[in-house]
């Protein structure tokens, strides 16, 4: 997910857009790009209130989370992103809850 400053062009957003389109197809397997669109954030990031939300959906080995991450940190037209979420297989089962340990009860006595 990447929200870029929404209050940019149109067009400069979809070159935003695209760069990191690009980006991916060269370097992981690129699925898609969901674009949300413009909608006002929940607080001010660097004085905006809107931003232009972006999810790009793709797959890749452990090093291209730290190229897409410097890509974007040097990318003044990025207010927020989320850079990578691990998806789980559709067809593995889910892990059972870890149990938390019960803690020893302490036992009060009333002084006499």
């Amino acid at each position: 997910m990447i929200v870029f400053d929404g209050t940019l062009p149109q067009e400069t957003l979809q070159k935003e857009q695209e760069k990191v389109t690009a980006f991916l197809r060269e370097n992981a397997q690129f699925e898609r790009v969901d674009v949300w669109g413009k909608r006002d954030l929940a607080y001010e990031i660097r004085r905006k209130k809107q931003g232009y939300y972006c999810l790009f959906i793709y797959g890749g080995e452990k090093n291209i989370v730290g190229d897409l991450d410097k890509l974007l940190k040097l990318n003044e037209s990025v207010l927020r992103y989320l850079s990578t979420v691990r998806r789980s297989d559709s067809g593995a089962a889910p892990r059972e809850p870890q149990q938390k340990e019960e803690s020893p009860v302490l036992e009060t006595r009333e002084d006499e």
